[in-house]
């Protein structure tokens, strides 16, 4: 990285606005194309995404604030206001997915290379970055933190449509999903000073590059906020094996400042419970969707059981009934869905 770039970027937009082969994830569509001086990445939001996570910043700002500090990050080119969209530096390499898909175990170097952004973003100025909005936490203000996140749980569950909140209501997720959580809240945060947080590390949004070695994509939900939420967020998104998560729990205790570190078993716990709760509140929805979407048969009874293992994985944390079996998942979906 770090190559001189000339290029004319709305004839680079408009030819990725042509292209029928992107990268899409929930929120950009993502088009690699070529210039003189060699491959870029067009970043274009994606039409009419729902948003399901909480932000803060736009992407170019939080990539202009860590360039001097983080490494490990896409260079941004360009920043388009109007038409929206960016440019990055191509990274050439392979999506951590590719190496090893979920539940597999990952080699050393993709290992070590989180400890390594972790300790690179946990250090990255509170100064570099730009204001939060005005509501925000003060620093350190953890169970403050914790109720924007569940504030912003319980805004998704609110805005469901007649026919979504019917489908919660079927599967068993409550009115208020995080009663119970925001009692714990007081009870488990201790007091940490609050850091840049990445706030989607998975397997897809890391590529390992010969150049580079690990570079982490995708900052668009970039927080400021409590440093363990990113690693909770981390570990339940990346699905790592047994020895694999104790290795990247021990690298993040590492990398992690000693102040950053205070009460972290019960803070890490909290937030996996709230990422647990969080995923079945999406996931109703997404995977809800799917389930429709998909052919009879198979597919469609694998997504229903994947369904199932969500809610079944919230249920300690809010009051409910039996959960339905995957076959009753997949025909109440279809039903009030399809």
């Amino acid at each position: 990285m770090g190559r001189e770039i000339v290029m004319d970027a709305m004839a680079l937009y408009e030819e990725a606005r042509a292209h029928e082969n992107a990268l899409s994830g929930f929120y950009h569509r993502n088009v690699r194309v070529e210039d003189d001086s060699g491959p870029l990445l067009v970043r274009i939001p994606g039409p009419g995404a729902e948003p399901m996570d909480l932000t803060l910043w736009p992407e170019p700002e939080v990539l202009r604030a860590i360039r001097p500090f983080v490494s490990r990050a896409p260079r941004l080119v360009h920043a388009g206001v109007s038409p929206d969209f960016q440019i990055h530096e191509f990274i050439a390499g392979r999506r951590v997915d590719e190496i090893a898909q979920d539940g597999k175990p990952l080699p050393d170097v993709v290992l070590d290379g989180v400890e390594q952004f972790f300790g690179e973003v946990l250090r990255v100025p509170t100064a570099a970055l730009a204001a939060v909005p005005p509501g925000w936490p003060d620093d350190g203000d953890t169970p403050g933190f914790a109720r924007c996140l569940l504030d912003f749980a319980r805004h998704l569950r609110d805005r469901a449509d007649a026919s979504v909140d019917a489908l919660y209501q079927a599967l068993g997720v409550p009115a208020d999903p995080c009663g119970p959580l925001l009692e714990r809240a007081g009870r488990e945060l201790a007091r940490r000073p609050f850091r840049l947080l990445h706030g989607d590390i998975h397997r897809k949004n890391m590529i390992l590059s010969g150049r580079a070695g690990l570079v982490v994509l995708d900052w668009e939900l970039a927080l400021w906020g409590d440093p363990l939420y990113d690693l909770a967020d981390h570990l339940h998104k990346t699905a790592y094996t047994a020895a694999d998560r104790q290795r990247t729990v021990a690298g993040w205790e590492r990398a992690a400042p000693a102040d950053c570190r205070a009460g972290a078993p019960a803070g890490l716990g909290f937030y996996l419970a709230y990422e647990e709760m969080k995923s079945a509140l999406v996931d109703t929805v997404r995977w809800g969707r799917r389930i429709v979407e998909a052919p009879a048969g198979r597919e469609r009874q694998a997504l229903a059981a994947e369904l199932r293992t969500k809610l079944l994985a919230a249920r300690p944390h809010w009051d409910a009934g039996p959960l339905p079996e995957a076959a009753e998942i997949e025909d109440t979906t279809l039903r009030l869905l399809g």
